[in-house]
């Protein structure tokens, strides 16, 4: 197959660059996902019980921490559909081992049910578990069309395939709000909004196109290469979008409103950075690989901006946490210190992440799943020390993602010092 036939996967020859127009409309998809979280824990919060407003927060961290452990699918077409477009040879349609892999982890969802029924979500065990295990592959082509776009360097329908998504829940669980809330319903909507994968198919030429993008490799290597994605993003999810979710099932038993309190301030204080750090890995990923040789520069601004963000995030969410987290629920009482220190260990989270993507751009998945799995198992050793709730909660954000992102710049250095003395030769 000549090179000139494997342009010919991605109209025009290479996928086109990200402009600042471009850049603009997945900043506009990031920011609507993010309001989109805190819509939907308000409602849930509001016009539920504690209990069942409890349990829609774990929910809600289980499924977006799901959706998290898949999206290692869409990080892997990203690169794989994206070296395709710039030349690579063609292997297998990227949508085959994306739906192999998420069969896998609905299998893992299934033999898992006894415990997230029982510890997570036993009020609504009936719905919320078949809806996890459905999910599992339903989101797996999601995220198929989401890093096909990517790869292609089609922006703005991967912006516009993120506020559709977004806004199909959001007016989902409106609909559910407006028949009568329940706890269910809730679930049901929230699941729903994948089926945006099915109006894309059918309205859109280009969303066919794109689902039909082929990899940079055969069946056996994507499904390798999936896997290993999908294993860094699940230490990921730990971390970021299932930790509510994993609290719920450490403290089983604990005080609702407390338990719900944290739950919340996590989310609460996650969601403005690593929101929209989440929704542009496509593009961070398309960047790093422009600037391989010299990973420390393609970083440092951001590095930079990340800390200082956490830096003012954390000295206002001192004074307005506690008063926001009872705007969801009068009966939540968390400590200003708290909010102001899990804010802060938000830009830990996000370092750690912009790290992650760096390692990943440069194929080295050993190492981006390395860092997660280091920094998932710190922070779980530490969420189940006899200290304070709060307490334990701030350390095991703060600790875990720093003691992870030691690894990754421990193997970034080495990889400038190896790369150095080539340039040098090729110069």
């Amino acid at each position: 197959m000549t090179q000139q036939a494997v342009m010919d996967d991605s109209p025009g020859g290479n996928a086109p660059g990200l402009s600042k127009r471009n850049a603009s409309q997945v900043a506009a998809a990031s920011l609507v996902a993010a309001l989109s979280n805190f819509v939907l824990m308000f409602v849930g919060t509001r016009t539920l019980s504690d209990a069942a407003g409890t349990e829609f927060l774990a929910f809600w961290s289980l499924l977006t921490g799901l959706f998290g452990v898949i999206s290692g699918v869409q990080n892997e077409t990203t690169r794989a559909v994206g070296a395709v477009a710039e030349g690579r040879m063609r292997g297998v349609r990227a949508v085959w081992p994306a739906l192999i892999v998420g069969g896998v982890v609905a299998v893992i969802v299934a033999a898992l049910a006894p415990v997230i029924a029982h510890r997570v979500v036993p009020l609504s065990a009936s719905t919320a578990v078949p809806a996890l295990v459905v999910i599992a592959v339903a989101y797996a082509a999601y995220v198929t069309l989401v890093g096909s776009f990517g790869g292609r360097g089609w922006w703005p329908h991967y912006a516009g395939l993120l506020c559709a998504e977004v806004g199909l829940r959001v007016a989902l669980v409106m609909l559910v709000f407006v028949a009568g809330a329940s706890l269910g319903g809730y679930e049901l909507a929230c699941v729903g909004a994948t089926a945006i994968l099915l109006v894309y198919l059918v309205a859109s030429p280009r969303a066919r196109q794109a689902i039909a993008s082929f990899a940079d490799a055969g069946l056996a290597a994507m499904v390798r290469k999936n896997a290993l994605a999908v294993v860094s993003t699940t230490s990921t999810a730990i971390l970021v979008t299932a930790y509510g979710a994993v609290l719920k099932g450490f403290a089983h038993g604990a005080d609702p409103l407390l338990l719900g309190g944290l739950i919340l301030a996590v989310s609460l204080t996650r969601a403005p950075i690593m929101i929209p750090l989440t929704s542009f890995t496509g593009v961070a990923i398309k960047l790093f690989l422009k600037r391989r040789d010299a990973p420390f520069a393609a970083i440092a601004k951001p590095f930079w901006a990340l800390i200082a963000l956490g830096l003012v995030g954390g000295a206002a969410a001192w004074f307005v946490g506690p008063w926001f987290v009872g705007f969801f629920n009068p009966g939540y009482q968390i400590a200003g210190w708290v909010f102001a220190a899990l804010t802060f260990s938000s830009a830990f989270m996000a370092v750690l992440t912009l790290l992650g993507t760096m390692v990943l751009a440069l194929d080295a998945h050993v190492v981006y799943s390395a860092g997660w799995l280091v920094a998932s198992a710190v922070a779980l050793v530490i969420l189940v020390t006899p200290i304070g709730l709060a307490l334990r909660v701030v350390l095991s954000l703060s600790v875990g993602p720093m003691v992870g992102a030691l690894v990754m710049v421990g193997w970034l250095a080495v990889y400038a010092r190896r790369s150095r003395p080539s340039e040098n030769v090729s110069g």
